[in-house]
């Protein structure tokens, strides 16, 4: 007797760009986009984490940029810390 799973929708927003290129990865790979993005988000709970690195396109992690803005908001400031450097 095969057990029957309740389905619910999930639906979300992406700019243009990013929607053609994932379909098009998607169609290189045989899938669809919604089998894709499915085995993606099973694959995240089955292991309770994600299978990619969420660093942005610079390779920061959002804490990493958050603190390098910081830190450039200080500079533009003028509240950063100047240190000259000594030579030994």
């Amino acid at each position: 007797m095969s057990k029957t799973v309740e389905m619910s929708n999930f639906t979300f927003k992406m700019d243009k760009t990013t929607r053609e290129q994932y379909s098009s990865l998607c169609n290189e790979l045989g899938l669809t986009m919604s089998a894709a993005t499915l085995a993606l988000i099973k694959q995240a709970v089955r292991n309770q984490s994600m299978s990619f690195s969420l660093r942005d396109e610079n390779g920061f992690t959002p804490e990493e940029a958050d603190e390098l803005m910081r830190r450039i908001r200080e500079v533009q400031n003028n509240e950063a810390v100047h240190h000259d450097l000594m030579e030994a």
